[in-house]
C-alpha cells in the first residue's frame, strides 16, 4: 500500500475522522481520493489473479470503513492507515472464506481452511497500538539484553532456542535471563503507574 502510504501521510487523519464523524461529505470525498488506490492494490495482492470481484471489494471496503467512521467507531483516528488495510484484508480473506462454504474455490489451492483467520479490523488496529506501546516501554529498559530477550521472545515469538542462539545465552540460563528481564520491566511499569503485574 505504499502509493496509499505516501497519499495518507500528507492527510491529518484525526481531522478527516472527526469530519466524517460530524457527517462531512466532503471529507468522505477526501478520504476515498485518498484511499481508493491503495485499497485496490491490497486487494488485488490478497486476491486470486484475475478474479473480476476485485472492484466489488474495494467499493464494499471504502464503504464499511465511512459507515464505521460515519458512527465514530474508531477509538484512535491516527490509526486510520492501519484500518483500512486491515479492513481490507479481512474483506478478501471473508469472500474466499464464504466462496469456499458454497463449494466455488474454482479449483485452487486454497480452501477456507487454509486460509488464514479473518481478524476484525478494530482487533488488529488496538493490537497494533498496544505493540507500538510496549515497544516504547521497552526502548526505555535501560539494558539492551533485557529489551532484546523480551522483544523476541514475546513480541517475535520466536522460540527459546533462537532467542538463545541470537543473544549468545546458555539454554539453561535462559529462564533466569528471561526473569530478570520481566521484573525490571515490571518495576519500570511500576514506577510509571501503568500497572501492578502479579
Amino acid at each position: 500500500m505504499e502509493a496509499q502510504a505516501e497519499r495518507s501521510g500528507t492527510l491529518d487523519c484525526v481531522a478527516l475522522v472527526g469530519r466524517i464523524g460530524a457527517g462531512d461529505g466532503a471529507a468522505e470525498t477526501e478520504f476515498v481520493l485518498a484511499f481508493q488506490a491503495g485499497v485496490r492494490a491490497l486487494v488485488r495482492r490478497h486476491a486470486r489473479p484475475g478474479d473480476p470481484i476485485v472492484d466489488d471489494i474495494v467499493q464494499d471496503v471504502l464503504h464499511t470503513v465511512i459507515q464505521r467512521l460515519r458512527e465514530n467507531a474508531l477509538n484512535e483516528a491516527a490509526a486510520l492507515p492501519g484500518y483500512v488495510r486491515s479492513t481490507a484484508v479481512f474483506a478478501v480473506t471473508a469472500e474466499y472464506r464464504r466462496r469456499g462454504r458454497r463449494g466455488e474455490n474454482d479449483g485452487h489451492a486454497e480452501s477456507p481452511e487454509a486460509l488464514p483467520d479473518p481478524e476484525q479490523p478494530a482487533d488488529h488496529a488496538r493490537r497494533a497500538q498496544l505493540r507500538d506501546g510496549v515497544q516504547r516501554m521497552l526502548a526505555e529498559l535501560g539494558v539492551e539484553r533485557d529489551r532484546e530477550v523480551l522483544r523476541r521472545y514475546y513480541l517475535n515469538e520466536e522460540d527459546r532456542d533462537a532467542v538463545c542462539a541470537a543473544l549468545s545465552i546458555e539454554p539453561d540460563h535462559f529462564h533466569r535471563v528471561l526473569h530478570r528481564a520481566r521484573a525490571r520491566m515490571k518495576e519500570l511499569l511500576l514506577r510509571r503507574g501503568i500497572a501492578d503485574m502479579q
